[in-house]
């Protein structure tokens, strides 16, 4: 007897089957699709932050040494000065009175003087009227110089160039000896004032970079130096005083600004930093997926400093690396994998 032969519908339900079959053979040898990228050579530092506030590098309150009364003010308020610039005249009629009168009595002791040497030389005189002449002569010097130096006071100097603040006098004011007139402040460069935790100190050297960031400017740092260190720390709360120069040549920042202070501790320029979802933690380990030779393989590294989405590799890689950086969870160590390159984030 003949076999009967099979029906065509059971015939395409085997053939579609097989092509199923095939399919997945061919996705299986393909493996899952994965984006990877490449490690990047970013610039990394250690910085310890801390705060602090800019301060001038030089200021003071412009006070008369003499009492008087204001005959004039030279500047405006806010004015950029130069050293040595003329502020304010005192009324100085008195003084200059002060001095004629020690000029002509100068001039006497002098002229006395003279008589008393001619006198001793004949023997008219004796030595102790030499002598009591010549003090005159030299009280009467004095006399001319201190009138001089209290007329030179009527007339008050910029110490520095820099920036005068706001006057607390008019002209025609009385000023008494010590009498605020106006602050002036030297604001380039700025000094910066912050204080580090005890167990930092060692950290900490002269001419070492500070980097301050301040809320008036978001996203920018301005760059400065330590010049100077507290040996002495505070005793309440264990911290030492650092001081630093930043150059406001622009002059963007003003006195009194709170500030954010990262000091550099160390710097490398070629770190290696991949993306932080790369990372696969297995208990203690840290581990990466690599595809080489299109097949997936992990290899333990050692992590460095954490950025904003980022991570610094301090061990394991060499750079220029496949690395998958999503969808690793879905592959194993050895399977195929089929690949997308991306762009890493910024």
């Amino acid at each position: 007897m003949f076999a009967r032969a099979p029906a065509l519908p059971t015939l395409f339900a085997t053939a579609a089957l097989l092509c199923l079959f095939a399919s997945a053979q061919v996705s299986a040898n393909e493996g899952p699709l994965v984006e990877v990228v490449t490690p990047e050579q970013l610039l990394v530092r250690d910085e310890l932050v801390t705060f602090g506030s800019l301060t001038p590098d030089e200021s003071v309150m412009i006070r008369p040494e003499i009492s008087g009364r204001i005959a004039q003010l030279h500047f405006a308020e806010g004015q950029r000065v130069e050293a040595g610039a003329l502020l304010v005249s005192l009324d100085d009629a008195i003084t200059r009175a002060e001095l004629a009168l020690a000029n002509a009595n100068l001039n006497l002791a002098e002229k006395n003087f003279q008589r008393a040497q001619m006198l001793f030389k004949r023997g008219a005189s004796n030595a102790q009227a030499l002598d009591e002449a010549n003090a005159q002569q030299q009280a009467s010097r004095a006399s001319v110089a201190l009138s001089q130096a209290r007329l030179d006071k009527t007339r008050i100097l910029a110490p520095y160039a820099g920036v005068l603040g706001l006057r607390q006098v008019s002209p025609g004011d009385y000023l008494s000896e010590g009498q605020d007139i106006v602050n002036l402040e030297v604001l380039d460069p700025l000094k910066v004032d912050f204080s580090i935790p005890q167990k930092a100190v060692s950290q900490i050297r002269l001419k070492q970079s500070v980097e301050v960031s301040l809320d008036a400017y978001p996203g920018e740092r301005f760059s400065g130096e330590i010049f100077a260190i507290n040996p002495r720390l505070d005793e309440a709360g264990r911290s030492q005083a650092i001081r630093a120069h930043l150059s406001n040549r622009e002059g963007r920042l003003s006195p009194g600004q709170f500030v954010r202070v990262s000091v550099i501790l160390a710097e490398r320029p070629n770190a290696l930093v991949i993306p932080e979802e790369a990372v696969m933690p297995v208990g203690e380990q840290r581990l990466v997926n690599l595809v080489v030779a299109g097949k997936v393989e992990l290899r333990e590294v050692t992590l460095g400093k954490r950025l904003a989405g980022k991570v610094e590799v301090v061990e394991g890689l060499q750079g220029g690396e496949t690395l998958i950086s999503a969808g690793w969870q879905k592959v194993r160590a050895g399977s195929p994998v089929r690949t997308k390159a991306v762009e890493p984030r910024p």
